[in-house]
């Protein structure tokens, strides 16, 4: 589950929040909001959300689990057994019941995000079955399920769909078989955590990864009723790898075990659980014991190694001098010393690494995924030894941290940027804050400047940018939120690159990433699902520009940064003028009109003005490019509900005149505006699906302001698209 405004983080967008000006049943006096995380699985419609609680100092409170349909055995709405959770928890957890069946609104927005998510994630619009009715489902706070036979069910079912044979390699070096179709993995009853190494082998190779998420939450159910299970799994680890290699399955799920019993102690710790802490001083005993002393396997004893260093936990000095004897594989040690801060350090950059983070960008990624599930307050300290780290890798990641989703978090971390050595800011880092300074708003690009300023001073040369390469352009057209897609296709050594970002008109550019592809029959499978059905057709370099362009001044405007991989996408592609330029719908219609009448003076006859008026009653037709302009939001649900007028359907007539006449007008700018992008889109498209010029006389009587809208067949299907879509999801 990833939280709401990390999927959207620039979404500014409410969240529910409880205030309590006086202690409120066990509540202690305070705010405490409910961050919404959805999952992000592709493909998957589990129609679930994970509510965080977390009070003014964001530190987490509660976790929620709660499933939309009521059914099943994990729908909830229960406190999550495997995190941490305050002693009012429960407390927390009625509110959270009583704001779902008094609140319909906050449901109706959960439904929302959901979809949103959905259709960001899997790149097509949701069409999962209509959620329930606010008021259908008497909501109740329910006890945490019992798991377990939940996951032997999935499991069983999975284990009919087992792939092909495959290979991988797990921390000691060892390299597995995984059995082929129809083989049938041998399981058995073993108690305790024997039992847990052979679930988790089996969901390793066959489970789904609600199934794999289940298990972890089991797992920690265990060890909550089970206090010594860690000194348990510490001493089965050896007794399988004398057993390898025919338990090397069970190995790898062993060490995951491991890694995901270190996360469970170190959360419980965290939250104030004295007894986690004893466990996991008695756990650490054991495993100094049995991995470092009594055993003799080095391979086991560097994966244990490894999984120390990433588990951000304080090690106890028995472990530490019991580790430090190690010898790694060429004659070196593995020394886990007390975590000094350069082996702080190192251990970032190897769990980066290990994670397939080998750019500076992916390695920001993941820190700032970091940062959104964690305290402000260890975001600086951690993002100042990254700045002045030795290893350049590192070094250079954090200074794309300055694109913080928080814009506060961000001005402080540019502070402490501007605040670093100019001597050690690398030419590669120089140059991208050359390319994104006017990305920022002022405060920060002022900061931004400073090191620039110190960097030269100091002779850093600004590394050089890679000449254009010749790239395609695939752009989509506005939809009916004002969102349009870019997919720009780069050689990439014997491969591609496709560099994607998302703009929205009002918003600027709301997400960026790359996708690296191996070959040319990978790019064809790609664009065929960015092609079909969507006309994301190929347009040119200079429409790029000029929309990015557009996207950075409505970003600006709010204050917002655009992503990281942004710049990714700017060196890639050999731009280093996106500059932010604000979009004038008024100013681009007189040119392309100008346009128009300079080339043929008889597209501008009355004959041909109200032939396209006509027209445009059918584009709503074209799905692809029209099938979405609709409107949506509290504003229609008003409207629609004031034409029931107390009986029991809506009077579909009343309904498009009052959008028509409460709704379409007071956004009639926004809508110019939709067109005379999609105008620009056709103008520019190397196939358009029809000629772009009919919609300059459809854009120019929106212009108008003595046009009444009822006159404008294409507003008239808009307001009538958006009562049958309001029907729809009342469904």
């Amino acid at each position: 589950m990833t939280p709401y405004h990390e999927i959207f983080p620039h979404a500014r967008v409410p969240v529910m929040t409880l205030e309590a000006a006086r202690k409120t049943g066990q509540i202690p006096k305070g705010s405490y909001g409910f961050l919404e995380c959805y999952c992000t699985e592709p493909g998957c419609d589990c129609r679930q959300v994970a509510i965080m609680v977390v009070n003014e100092k964001n530190r987490r409170k509660a976790l929620i689990h709660f499933a939309f349909d009521g059914e099943g055995p994990i729908a909830g709405p229960y406190l999550e057994p495997a995190g941490y959770q305050a002693p009012y928890a429960p407390d927390l957890l009625e509110f959270f019941v009583y704001s779902l069946n008094s609140r319909p609104d906050w449901l109706l927005r959960m439904y929302e995000r959901y979809r949103e998510v959905r259709e960001l994630v899997d790149q097509k619009r949701y069409r999962g079955r209509s959620f329930p009715k606010p008021g259908k489902i008497c909501y109740r706070a329910m006890p945490a399920p019992d798991l377990h036979t939940f996951l032997e069910e999935s499991l069983k079912q999975s284990r009919r769909h087992m792939g092909t044979v495959k290979t991988h390699t797990h921390g000691g070096g060892r390299s597995i078989r995984k059995p082929g179709k129809g083989a049938e993995p041998q399981r058995s009853s073993a108690p305790g955590m024997a039992g847990f190494i052979e679930l988790y082998a089996e969901a390793a190779l066959s489970g789904p990864i609600g199934v794999l998420l289940a298990l972890q939450d089991e797992l920690r159910r265990h060890l909550l009723a089970h206090p010594a299970s860690g000194e348990e799994l510490a001493s089965l680890l050896p007794a399988l790898c004398r057993q390898s290699p025919q338990d090397d399955e069970r190995i790898d799920a062993a060490l995951r075990m491991l890694h995901d019993v270190f996360d469970f102690y170190r959360v419980e710790a965290e939250g104030g659980d004295i007894g986690a802490r004893q466990q996991m001083q008695r756990f650490q005993k054991a495993l100094a014991l049995r991995i470092f002393v009594e055993n003799e396997d080095v391979d086991l004893s560097q994966a244990v190694a490894r999984i120390l260093s990433g588990s951000r936990v304080k090690l106890i000095p028995d472990l530490l001098e019991a580790s430090g004897r190690i010898m790694t594989v060429d004659g070196g040690r593995t020394d886990l010393e007390e975590p000094t801060r350069k082996e702080f350090l190192s251990g970032i950059a190897d769990s980066l690494r290990s994670m397939g983070a080998d750019s500076p960008f992916e390695g920001a990624q993941e820190i700032l995924q970091l940062f959104a599930t964690n305290d402000q307050e260890l975001q600086t300290p951690l993002a100042g030894a990254l700045m002045t780290a030795e290893d350049p890798f590192l070094r250079e990641l954090s200074a794309l941290l300055l694109f913080h989703y928080d814009p506060v978090a961000a001005l402080q971390l540019s502070q402490l940027l501007a605040s670093v050595d100019g001597g050690s800011i690398s030419p590669e880092t120089l140059r991208r804050l050359i390319i994104s300074r006017n990305w920022f708003p002022a405060a920060i690009r002022h900061n931004v400047d400073q090191v620039i300023t110190a960097a030269r001073k100091a002779r850093v040369q600004c590394a050089p940018l890679a000449k254009q390469p010749s790239v395609t352009v695939y752009a989509s057209p506005i939809d009916g939120s004002g969102a349009q897609g870019f997919h720009v296709v780069v050689p990439d050594g014997t491969g591609y690159a496709v560099c994607s970002l998302i703009s929205k008109l009002q918003a600027g550019i709301v997400d960026s990433f790359v996708i690296h592809l191996t070959s040319r029959r990978e790019l064809d499978a790609l664009l065929g699902k960015l092609q079909g059905g969507q006309s994301c057709v190929e347009s040119s370099e200079g429409f790029l520009d000029l929309r990015v362009c557009h996207a950075l001044a409505d970003g600006a405007a709010l204050g917002i940064t655009p992503s990281h991989w942004l710049v990714c996408i700017a060196e890639l592609l050999g731009r280093d003028s996106w500059r932010g330029t604000p979009f004038s719908a008024a100013n681009e219609l007189e040119r392309l009109r100008e346009e128009v009448a300079a080339r043929d003076p008889r597209l501008f006859s009355e004959a041909e003005y109200h032939a396209a008026l006509k027209e445009s009653s059918l584009w709503h037709l074209d799905g692809a490019v029209f099938g979405s302009w609709f409107e949506e939001g509290e504003a229609v649900g008003v409207e629609m509900e004031g034409a029931r007028a107390g009986r029991k359907s809506i009077d579909v007539a009343e309904a498009v005149e009052r959008i028509m006449d409460h709704v379409l007008e007071t956004r009639r700018a926004v809508w110019l505006e939709r067109l005379v992008v999609d105008m620009l889109w056709l103008r520019e498209a190397k196939d358009p699906p029809f000629s772009w010029h009919r919609l300059l006389h459809v854009a120019q009587a929106i212009a108008d302001p003595t046009v009444p809208l009822k006159e404008i067949p294409l507003m008239v299907s808009i307001a009538r698209r958006t009562v049958e879509a309001y029907g729809q999801k009342r469904d």
